[in-house]
This record gives structure tokens, C-alpha cells and sequence, in this order.
């Protein structure tokens, strides 16, 4: 059990320090604004939404994580996913958008049982050159989130993004060790944040369909969508098209999550919100890093998570009908 807690912690540390960075971010340019309010709620539903789960999976005596001949495949395929992409996005050029989702079509069409691994290798290899300058890096990166793959596989499972947080694990831990520097940009301006809103909200939406509605491969919807906005929005927007397409494979991950986490598309689309909002306030931090998006989208889907709970869990208590039983088992606890 100790691995998968490990694991575990790694990815809810991850999250909530991006999505705090975003939130002194918030607080620096808009001080007390409606957007701060936003933010803060956001950042403790993360907090609340991490530490449920991780309560829930312990709680619950989960037994420990055990390692056999597949787990090599599985590594492999975190490592080939990102060698892959890499190799498409800066060798050839394709960028990370394009490169990756046609990475994760591909797997899901030649590879199914290896899809997963792979489409989260393929977040890895989204990193930009300057941070993981050449291949013996990108191993590195891809490598300890080949690591982390297999350390997590019992927990947060099903909840949209989960992929792209283990690579974001791999490319800060390679930058870190290897000394390189993070991207920064400036937040967008509302004039561009509007657009992002929009095509988040929809990239998000859509996926969702695909993968629940229609019965898709979460990695197959993901990579149907992130490829149609890198091939498509840059055209249809020059100025800005690259960044909105970043946008939609970014909401798309957060569109991965299943039923039992996002319960339909209204909540979906409030992911897609979340999403657009920490995209652009995070974006003076940690950039150039494969899976930054997941995280991003991975964070906005447990706090989206939290807020279904937190709307419908006590509305059905109270519409529980009151019955002899439950008044004495009720009586029997508070004794």
C-alpha cells in the first residue's frame, strides 16, 4: 500500500502547488476581486477533493500495488509514448498538439492494451526542446513518470488528466536534476481569454461525448479533439489559433474523466471553466513542461468533483424518507 500512497501523494502535491501558484497570481494582478473569490474555492476544492480520496482509498484497506511482466510493457510504453511524440513535435515539427494526438489515435488503433501508458508518454514528449534539450533528457523525464505510472495505478483512477499529472511529475523532476530553466509567459488579456473560455468549454464538452455518450476510448476521444483543434484553429485564428489549440487538447484531458466522477455535461463544462481560468493564470509558471495541461485539467476536475458532492449529497439525505429503522440506528450511533 505504501508505493500507491506514495504515488498518490505526488500527484495531489503536484496539483495543488500549480493551482496555488495560479491562485497568487489571481490575487497579485486582481487583488479582492470576484476572480480571487473564484480562485480560492477552486484551490481548497482540490485540497478537500485530494485528500477525500485519499482517505476513501485507505480507508477502504486497498491492497498493496504488485508489479509483473506487464508492468515492464507498461513502462516501455510510458517511454516510447514520449520518444515518439517528441520526435514529431520538435524533430519534424509537427508541435506538441498535433503530435500528441495523433500519438494517442495511433495507440488506441494498433496498441489498446497499451494505450493509456503510451497517450501518458506522449505527454511527456509535449515538453518543449528548451527544457528537455535532447533525448537523453526526455528518457530521464519519461522515465520517472514511467515510475510514477505504476506506483499510482490504484488511485484517481477515472478522473480526467490523471495522465498528463504523472507526466508533469517526469519533466519538472528531469528539469530539476538537470538544471534546466522554465518557460514563463504573460497572463492572457480578457480580449484572448474569452476565446479560451469558449474553446476550453467545448473541448472539454466534446471529448466527454465522445467518451461517454458514443462509448470512445478516453485516449481515443482525447486525441480525436486535441488533433481537430491543432489542425484547425490555427488556421481558422492565425494570431491565436496556436494558443487556443493548446486550449482544447488541455480541456480534452479534463473531457477524459468517466461517468462515476463527472456525472454529465454540465459539470463537464464547468471543468472546461477551471480549466481555461488556471491555464491562463499559470502561465508565468513552470512553462514548457509535458503534462502541464493534465495537471491543469486534472485539478479542475477534482474540484469539479467536490462541487457535484457538495450539491447533491446533502439534498439526498434530506429527501430520504424518515423510517422506525433509520431513527434507531441513528439513535444507536449517538450512543
Amino acid at each position: 500500500m505504501i508505493p500507491a500512497f506514495i504515488g498518490a501523494l505526488l500527484l495531489a502535491a503536484m496539483t495543488v502547488v500549480l493551482f496555488a501558484l495560479s491562485f497568487v497570481e489571481v490575487l497579485t494582478l486582481h487583488g479582492l476581486h470576484v476572480l480571487t473569490l473564484v480562485s480560492t474555492m477552486t484551490v481548497a476544492s482540490v485540497g478537500v477533493g485530494k485528500w477525500n480520496e485519499l482517505w476513501t482509498w485507505v480507508a477502504g484497506g486497498r491492497k498493496a500495488v504488485t508489479w509483473d511482466l506487464h508492468d515492464v510493457a507498461v513502462f516501455s510504453g510510458v517511454v516510447g509514448g514520449a520518444v515518439i511524440t517528441y520526435a514529431l513535435s520538435i524533430s519534424l515539427g509537427l508541435g506538441p498538439v498535433v503530435a500528441a494526438g495523433f500519438v494517442g489515435i495511433m495507440a488506441t488503433l494498433t496498441l489498446r492494451r497499451y494505450d493509456v501508458p503510451i497517450y501518458c508518454g506522449a505527454f511527456v514528449g509535449m515538453a518543449c526542446s528548451s527544457l528537455l534539450h535532447g533525448y537523453e533528457h526526455l528518457l530521464l523525464a519519461s522515465g520517472v513518470a514511467g515510475a510514477v505510472f505504476l506506483l499510482a495505478k490504484p488511485v484517481f483512477n477515472g478522473f480526467g488528466g490523471k495522465l498528463g499529472t504523472i507526466a508533469f511529475i517526469g519533466c519538472i523532476s528531469a528539469a530539476l536534476l538537470t538544471g534546466r530553466p522554465f518557460g514563463s509567459a504573460p497572463v492572457p488579456g480578457w480580449d484572448v481569454g474569452v476565446y479560451l473560455l469558449a474553446y476550453s468549454v467545448l473541448g472539454a464538452v466534446l471529448t466527454y461525448v465522445l467518451n461517454v455518450r458514443f462509448g470512445h476510448s478516453p485516449v481515443l476521444s482525447s486525441g480525436l479533439i486535441g488533433l481537430a483543434g491543432g489542425l484547425i484553429l490555427p488556421v481558422v485564428y492565425p494570431a491565436i489559433g496556436g494558443t487556443l489549440a493548446i486550449m482544447v487538447i488541455c480541456a480534452s484531458f479534463a473531457g477524459m474523466s468517466s461517468r462515476a466522477r463527472v456525472p454529465n455535461e454540465l459539470y463537464v463544462a464547468v471543468a472546461g471553466v477551471l480549466c481555461a481560468l488556471v491555464f491562463m493564470y499559470s502561465s508565468p509558471h513552470l512553462g514548457g513542461a509535458g503534462g502541464k495541461l493534465g495537471t491543469i485539467a486534472f485539478g479542475s476536475v477534482i474540484a469539479t468533483a467536490g462541487l457535484y458532492r457538495l450539491t447533491t449529497r446533502p439534498w439526498r439525505r434530506l429527501r430520504r424518507p424518515l423510517t422506525l429503522k433509520s431513527v434507531l440506528l441513528s439513535q444507536g450511533r449517538k450512543s
